[in-house]
This record gives structure tokens, C-alpha cells and sequence, in this order.
């Protein structure tokens, strides 16, 4: 069935999302916002729940999504996944569909490890942006099946 479902997503020749963790010094919290191609989200969360997925056709959309996001993004400590954010939801547009997360902390993330493989088990050539931004400083990092794990710096 997987097979099927990813030669249904070869609509563009890439596959990748974009992260962007910005500090919002208002709220005191980082403000997350993933952006993924909605034809390769619909294969992940196929695949996800061993049954096929359409946004349109799915009420459920909300609840399946963030148990796909918090298995697939978050922070590693003791090698072991720490979602410690809350999903806030998901907004379609055109071709995208963007996630809303949030870390309640004004803690930097500098120095700590941060886990993206969202999609690499569906696509090999999966890469995952993460732009991070507090005040006048930020960082760009590439997460891809072989290193969906980094130590933010």
C-alpha cells in the first residue's frame, strides 16, 4: 500500500517542510509554525494510520495530526522524545497545510537536542527546515532522515 501511496505524491520533485521557531518576547513563549506540502502530509498520515487520508474528507483531521507531530517532532532527552508544547492546530492553504505548536518556556533551546523527521519514513528525500529566531539572533538547521536529530546551538 505504500508504495501506491507515494508514487500518488510525485507532484513536485522535492520533498521538504519548513519550521519556524520564533521567541515571541510579548507572550514569553516560542511560537512554532511547521509548513508541509498537503499531498505529502496526506501520504505521512496515510501511512501513519495504515489507511488512507484526505483532509477534506477527515473530521478527525486535528486529532491525527498532532499525535503524527508529537511522534515526529519535539526534543530528545536520554534519547527518548519530549514533546513539551502544546498543539494549537492546523491552518490549510492552497498546496500547504501549517501546524501551530507552542513552548511555554523563555528558556533558550540552545543546547539541546531537537528531533524533525517528519515525513523521512515516507520519503527518503525528505529534508526538514528549521529556522529558530530570538531578538537579532538566528539560526538555520537541516534535519533529513539520516541526522533527525541535532543539538541546537
Amino acid at each position: 500500500m505504500a508504495s501506491n501511496l507515494v508514487f500518488a505524491s510525485k507532484n513536485h520533485p522535492f520533498h521538504t517542510s519548513v519550521t519556524e521557531i520564533v521567541f515571541n518576547e510579548k507572550e514569553q513563549l516560542w511560537e512554532v509554525s511547521i509548513r508541509l506540502f498537503q499531498d505529502d502530509l496526506e501520504v505521512g498520515l496515510s501511512a501513519f494510520q495504515g489507511k488512507k487520508f484526505q483532509f477534506q474528507a477527515n473530521v478527525d483531521a486535528d486529532e491525527l495530526l498532532a499525535k503524527y507531530i508529537q511522534t515526529h517532532v519535539g526534543f530528545q532527552v536520554n534519547l527518548k522524545l519530549q514533546t513539551p508544547y502544546r498543539y494549537i492546530g492546523f491552518e490549510p492553504q492552497k498546496d500547504v497545510i501549517w501546524v501551530y505548536l507552542e513552548i511555554p518556556t523563555q528558556q533558550q533551546l540552545t543546547g539541546v537536542y531537537f528531533q524533525n523527521s517528519i515525513l523521512v519514513d515516507v520519503f527518503p528525500d525528505q529534508t526538514n527546515l528549521l529556522h529558530l529566531a530570538r531578538l537579532d539572533k538566528k539560526k538555520s538547521f537541516l534535519f533529513k532522515k539520516d541526522t533527525s536529530v541535532i543539538l541546537l546551538e
